[in-house]
This record gives structure tokens, C-alpha cells and sequence, in this order.
């Protein structure tokens, strides 16, 4: 037999997370390796490979390239067919041509261990280079104006590469062969401060945030506000320039051992740490001392790792640093250099910053450690945009799904792949709301997506809600909570039927009441609402939700507890309640913490989003942590017109009687207790009525550790299957994947019947 009737072609379509990651480079290698001939190229959103050579080489290739033990690509699906082509000479990366499928476009990667060893060596033409990188790390999703990624696809395309970085890039052998974000000492980005360059100005960046300054420095998806946790008056200083904001500050460490002389950190948490996301982590403090300032007192230190070279040498020279989105307070997070040159105050003293372009602004991503996995609380850079991937129904529908209007982040859905933007914040906010519109557009020509249907909140005045119904599709409407718990069962492909138990702060019920504290029976894509929080008249609705001492007096009265109420405005608020003057009924979870943190004097006020709730938060964890037992207390639990009510009358009776004699600590752990017993009832119940034994917990109380372990083992020592948010967040940055679910399956009903 001659050698042509001995060797097949066959084109293969390989899908996945391989934009960006060396992949071409790799199935160039394994092809030599082999004897393999032909081609490889990147078609839009996926690679083709031409390959021609005898059936068991080809077999060998295939098998190494699906099996091998790779860091940095994920091949989700491969197509194979036969085809009659020329004889191939040998084997080529040829030029990206254009493709219509969806693109798998890699997030942004941190530096990886050998360019951060070739950073420190004195040797290495790359020392000490704040944009060193190679093809298994540095920017992407952030530099990439379109699909292929390629050089001239990105903002790289800026830096012609010197004659030594050309050779690189084209030597099958080296690490940087085909690494579009390749660059040197020579030819560029370089580090820019006033009107220095280069290891200048990193030197005169050093000297300013030791001294106590403040900088901006630019980063991969925007600039962060940047300077020293030590210093009460530089942090107070940040605080000034960024509009008074009272939340805490995340704070970068330059390797792990300094992450754990100021934070408790389990194998978990450092894993999360170290991995390719980089994400922001939550860690129990240590107390020991940095500025008050820096976390306003609260239990967690939000630490994180170096991610870029520049930031890596930062915090070398000058130890831990806060690095904060460089925004005023709820306002997007800058990214243009000219903008950040027009923010003129007093309390900046500097901006490093560079000539590469950020094409779209990505914030850092917020996680922590509950129940030993990673749960994210902000999903952004190192997740978006890789996709979580749903069953493909038998019609491949183009989805756009809203979210909501707070934690705003939209999703977008064909063939498979649900793809979660990264965070906006409030969209309240006029400058956030443009940025949310421009980002839609801008991924969904990215991603190649056009959605046939949008999927919005039931809630009638969002933005999100008001932006989707000018798209030209049709529109779904989704109750929030149920968008919750749909997210939950996307994530784990749970069909139903399902007891959610969604707790959050606000959410617009479809009896037009504030929802917040909900038990659905959910499958498919209906639900039924079996269970809740009872109704309190609040006074204000959801704008005072800053007011915890108000909400707190809106509790007390509807437990017939007038005289317990520590509010000077207490006549006022019974008058208006009274009367139904501006009150709406709401069965919040997330306000029964708030109210319970103000009686107990832990919080009164929301500064931030969630204050309250953390600082209750807190005191059960010291009273863990101090073996301190917690008091017994018990929700009512009863029926009215067909559904179950959870009364917390009794915990409020309780709390207002013991409050002055017994611990803050142990009446606040009783209160996370209580919340949870309350959970486990309730989920019996149901499980003895509907006989399901899947729970699904969603919404953004569940971002307390406390509650939501002792959740989690009480349901499970009761024999429920339980399931919790993971690739998304489990407050509103969850609610439009939960959209893309319903959506999918809505279509997939009305295509059955």
C-alpha cells in the first residue's frame, strides 16, 4: 500500500476556551510531534485544524490534544470530518478567517510563575518589565477589540514588536510563539509618571505611596486608587477623594505570607487566592494593626494578590497596599487616560499609567470561602467572560436577559453557552446605565450573538426592564426570586421540582408587594410561591433601606412592640403607618436583619449596602469564636389563606425582653439560629406536602457564612439535597442567568405543546 492510501485528511472544529491561551501554539507542537501535516487557524469563536497524516498518528494527535493535562484551555466539543484536500507539505498556523459560531473568549490572566521568576532576574531582558507576559498569561478579554485574537486584533497591535520579540513570537519553541500580548524593555508599553518613564517612574511611584500618597495606577480593566492600609490620615485622605465612602477597602499583598500575618486563611481560601481569577477573598482579620480606616471595623479583610507585573513590583518595594476602583463613589470605574487626567483633587498625588488601551473596563472580582468552595459576591475580572454552560435545547434561541437593576450584570445566551457579564453596580446611576447599554452592544457583536428573545424583572420601573423593552424581540417579564432560584438550578441542571428559598433585601412580587424573604416550589419554568416572611408595613419602601433604625420601628410596630422602639421619630412613623401614608408591604429577609442588628445597637445605618447585616454578621462569628452558646430563638410558623407564614414576632418579643441582660453576641448568633431553624421547618413542610427534597438557597443574605452553614447542616443532616449559587453570585449578579433558564425553558414548554 503507497503512502497516499495510507494517510487520511480530516477537517476538526474544536470548541472551547481556546482564544488566548496558546492553544494554536500547542496543536502546532503535538503536530510536529506526530508527523501530522497541515493546517490551524482561528475561525471567530472557534479553531479549525486541517490534519493529514497516517490513522494512528492522527488518533495519537487526537488523543494527547483532548487528554493532555493543560493549565490554561478547556476543549468543550470537537467536530471531525473527512474531507478530500491537497497534499499538505507540512504543518502551519495559517491566518484567523471568520466563523459563525459563538466565541469562548478567555478573562483576563494573572502573571504566571515563569515570567514572574524572569521579573527578578537581573539577567533577563524582561527584568523588572511591568507588562511582562507570555501565552499562558496577560490581558485579554480587557485588549480585545474583536474576534480572532489575534496582535491586530487587540490594543498590542499599538507596540510594534522589536527585532528579539519577533523572534520569539514566530519560533515554535519558544514560550512566547504566538503570544499576542508579547512585549519587552524595548518596544514597549512603558510605565508613564509625570514625566518620567519607564523604572523612573516606578521608582518616583514608589517614593510617593511610601511617603503616604496616594496614586491612580492603571491596571488591566481600569485604574485603581492606590496607597498605604497603614496611615490613618492617607486612608482617610482615599476616603476624601473617592466621595466620603464608608466601605471597606480591599488590600493587596505581595505574596501569601503576607496575606497571613493580618488574615485567618484555610486551604480554601488560599487556593482562591492563588488562583488564575485572582479574585478579591474575604478573610477573617487577625486584628492585627493597619489603619482604621481601612475596614471601618469590620471582621473581613477583602485581600488579593498581584495580577499584573506592574502591581507585583508595587507591592514588592512597598508592602501591602489598598487598591480600590478609582471611581467616585457608585460611578463607573475610569479607564481612559484622558479622564483620569481631568480628575483634579487635592488628596491625588500622582497617576501611573501606560499606553495600552483598555477597550472595556472590567472591576475586580469579590469571593469568599462558605462551606469549603468559593462562593463569588462580585463576578467579574478572571470569570467574565467564560461561560457557564446550559443543556442546549432542540432550538438554539439568542437570549438577552436583563438582571436587575441593583449588582446590575445582563447574560447572553445561544448554543449552550450563558454568558454573564461582568458587574455595572447601580443602575440608578445615569453614567452606569450608559456603561451597561455600550457593554451590550459591544459583547453581543463580540460574542456574534443577536437575541431572538429578551428576559427582563417583573418589576415594571427597572432600567433593566425599561432598556429591554426597546430591543426589537419579544419580551419575558421573570419574577425576581424565581430568577434567583432559576439561576441556582442553570447552574447545577436541576429541572425541578425544587423548594428555593430566596431571601434578599427587595424584590417586586407578582402581587405587587416588596418580596425578600421567599420559599417557591419551582420546575421547569413555572413556580409556586408556598412559603414567606410575614408582610411588615414599611415606611418609605425600599428608599430608606439606609434607615435600619426606621425599619427597625416598622417591625416593632407590627409586633405590637410600640414601647420598645429607640427612635425619636416613633410617633411619626406609627401616624404614617397608621394612615398607609408612603408604606408598602414588604416580606424582606434581608430588612429583618437590618431591623434586628438596630435593636440590638450593633448598626443603625446602611453606609454601604449591607452594613447593617454584616455587623450582626460579625457578632455571631466573635461569639462562635468565643464559644459564647446562643440564645434559643423561635419563629411562628402557621398558615393563612393556603400559604405558609414565618412570623418573627416571638424573636422580636424575645430580643426587646433579654436585650439588657443578655450578651449582644449570643442574642445575635440566636437570631442567625432562629433564621435557620425557621428554614429547615418550613422546607419539612413542604417536603411532606409537594414530596420534594431539593432545596436550592439563593439571594444576597445568603452571602452570610453563618446562616448559611448552619443552613446547610441542618437541611443536610435532615436528608435535603441542597444546592447554592457558585458560578455566579448568589445576590442580584445572579438574577439574569436565572432569566436565560426560565427563558430556555419557556421556549422548550411552548415547543412541546
Amino acid at each position: 500500500m503507497d503512502k497516499k492510501q495510507t494517510e487520511i485528511t480530516k477537517r476538526i472544529k474544536v470548541f472551547g476556551m481556546i482564544q488566548g491561551v496558546g492553544f494554536r501554539p500547542l496543536v502546532f507542537r503535538l503536530a510536529k510531534k506526530y508527523g501530522i501535516k497541515g493546517t490551524v487557524r482561528n475561525m471567530g469563536g472557534i479553531v479549525e485544524i486541517m490534519v493529514q497524516a497516517q490513522e494512528r498518528s492522527v488518533a495519537d494527535f487526537l488523543k494527547e490534544l483532548s487528554g493532555v493535562e493543560w493549565e490554561d484551555y478547556e476543549i468543550v466539543h470537537m467536530q471531525m470530518e473527512d474531507v478530500q484536500e491537497a497534499e499538505y507539505g507540512d504543518f502551519h498556523i495559517i491566518k484567523s478567517g471568520g466563523d459563525g459560531e459563538v466565541s469562548i473568549i478567555p478573562p483576563d490572566l494573572p502573571v504566571c510563575r515563569k515570567c514572574g521568576k524572569e521579573l527578578e532576574e537581573i539577567t533577563d531582558r524582561r527584568f523588572r518589565n511591568p507588562f511582562i507576559s507570555c501565552t499562558s498569561c496577560g490581558p485579554r478579554y480587557t485588549i480585545m477589540e474583536c474576534l480572532p485574537y489575534d496582535r491586530h486584533t487587540t490594543s498590542m497591535k499599538d507596540f510594534p514588536m522589536c527585532s528579539a520579540c519577533k523572534e520569539e513570537y514566530t519560533d515554535p519553541e519558544s514560550r512566547r510563539f504566538h503570544a499576542q500580548t508579547i512585549s519587552c524593555n524595548s518596544c514597549g508599553p512603558y510605565a508613564i509618571l509625570e514625566k518620567l518613564t519607564d523604572r523612573k517612574a516606578m521608582e518616583k511611584a514608589v517614593e510617593i505611596l511610601k511617603a503616604g500618597g496616594i496614586l491612580a495606577v492603571k491596571g488591566i480593566g481600569g485604574y485603581h486608587f492606590a496607597c498605604s492600609p497603614m496611615g490613618e490620615e492617607t486612608v482617610m485622605n482615599l476616603r476624601r477623594l473617592k466621595g466620603r465612602e464608608e466601605k471597606p477597602f480591599a488590600v493587596m499583598f505581595e505574596n501569601m505570607e503576607s496575606v497571613e500575618e493580618y488574615c485567618y486563611v484555610s486551604k480554601e481560601e488560599r487556593q482562591l487566592l492563588e488562583s488564575k481569577a485572582r479574585p478579591i477573598v474575604l478573610l477573617y482579620t487577625k486584628g492585627k494593626s493597619m489603619a482604621e480606616a481601612t475596614n471601618r471595623g469590620g471582621i473581613y479583610c477583602g485581600a488579593f494578590l498581584p495580577y499584573t507585573a506592574l502591581q507585583i513590583l508595587l507591592t514588592k518595594a512597598c508592602g501591602p497596599l489598598i487598591m480600590t476602583s478609582a471611581n467616585l463613589s457608585g460611578k463607573p470605574i475610569l479607564k481612559e487616560d484622558n479622564k483620569i487626567q481631568e480628575f483634579k483633587s487635592p488628596y491625588l498625588n500622582g497617576i501611573l499609567y501606560h499606553k495600552r488601551r483598555i477597550i472595556r473596563s472590567v472591576d475586580d472580582s469579590v469571593a469568599k470561602v462558605i462551606d469549603h468552595k468559593p462562593q463569588l459576591i462580585r463576578r467579574s475580572r478572571g470569570y467574565v467572560p467564560y461561560p457557564v454552560f446550559l443543556p442546549r435545547g432542540s432550538k438554539d434561541v439568542g437570549i438577552f436577559a436583563a438582571g436587575g437593576d441593583l449588582k446590575a450584570a445582563f447574560c447572553l445566551y445561544k448554543k449552550g453557552s450563558a454568558v454573564v457579564s461582568q458587574y455595572f453596580g447601580d443602575l440608578e446611576e445615569k453614567a452606569v446605565l450608559e456603561e451597561y447599554k455600550a457593554s451590550y452592544a459591544d459583547l453581543s457583536r463580540l460574542l456574534n450573538i443577536t437575541p431572538d428573545l429578551a428576559v427582563c424583572d417583573l418589576h415594571p420601573n427597572y432600567h433593566s426592564t425599561l432598556y429591554a423593552k426597546t430591543l426589537p424581540v419579544p419580551v419575558l417579564s421573570v419574577q425576581h426570586h424565581h430568577a434567583h432560584i432559576a439561576s441556582v438550578m442553570a447552574e447545577h441542571d436541576l429541572k425541578g421540582p425544587v423548594i428555593g428559598v430566596a431571601f434578599d433585601g427587595t424584590g417586586y412580587g407578582s402581587d405587587g408587594n416588596i418580596w425578600g424573604g421567599e420559599f417557591l416550589v419551582c420546575e421547569g419554568p413555572e413556580f409556586i410561591r408556598a412559603a414567606h416572611l410575614s408582610y411588615t408595613p414599611m415606611l418609605g419602601g425600599d428608599s430608606s433601606m439606609r434607615d435600619g433604625k426606621k425599619t427597625a420601628a416598622c417591625f416593632l410596630l407590627k409586633a405590637g412592640l410600640y414601647g420598645e422602639i429607640r427612635d425619636d421619630r416613633r410617633d411619626l412613623i406609627k401616624a404614617a403607618v397608621d394612615n398607609h401614608i408612603n408604606t408598602v408591604l414588604s416580606s424582606s429577609m434581608g430588612r429583618l436583619f437590618d431591623a434586628v442588628a438596630s435593636i440590638l445597637a450593633v448598626c443603625k445605618e446602611n453606609r454601604y449596602e449591607g452594613e447593617c447585616a454584616a455587623m450582626l454578621e460579625k457578632e455571631a462569628v466573635l461569639a462562635v469564636r468565643n464559644h459564647v452558646k446562643p440564645k434559643k430563638l423561635t419563629f411562628a410558623i402557621h398558615q393563612k389563606c393556603g400559604i405558609i407564614e414565618i412570623d418573627p414576632k416571638p424573636v422580636l418579643q424575645s430580643i426587646c425582653r433579654i436585650k439588657d441582660t443578655a450578651g449582644r453576641g449570643s442574642l445575635a448568633l440566636g437570631f442567625h439560629y432562629g433564621v435557620a431553624g425557621a428554614v429547615l421547618e418550613v422546607c419539612e413542610i413542604i417536603r411532606e406536602k409537594q414530596m420534594v427534597n431539593t432545596v436550592a438557597l439563593s439571594g444576597g443574605v445568603f452571602q452570610n457564612t453563618v446562616l448559611t452553614e448552619r443552613v446547610l447542616k441542618l437541611l443536610r443532616k435532615k436528608g435535603f439535597m441542597v444546592y447554592v449559587n457558585m458560578a455566579v453570585p448568589p445576590n442580584d449578579g445572579s438574577v439574569s442567568l436565572g432569566q436565560v433558564f426560565i427563558g430556555l425553558m419557556k421556549q422548550e414548554a411552548k415547543r412541546q405543546r
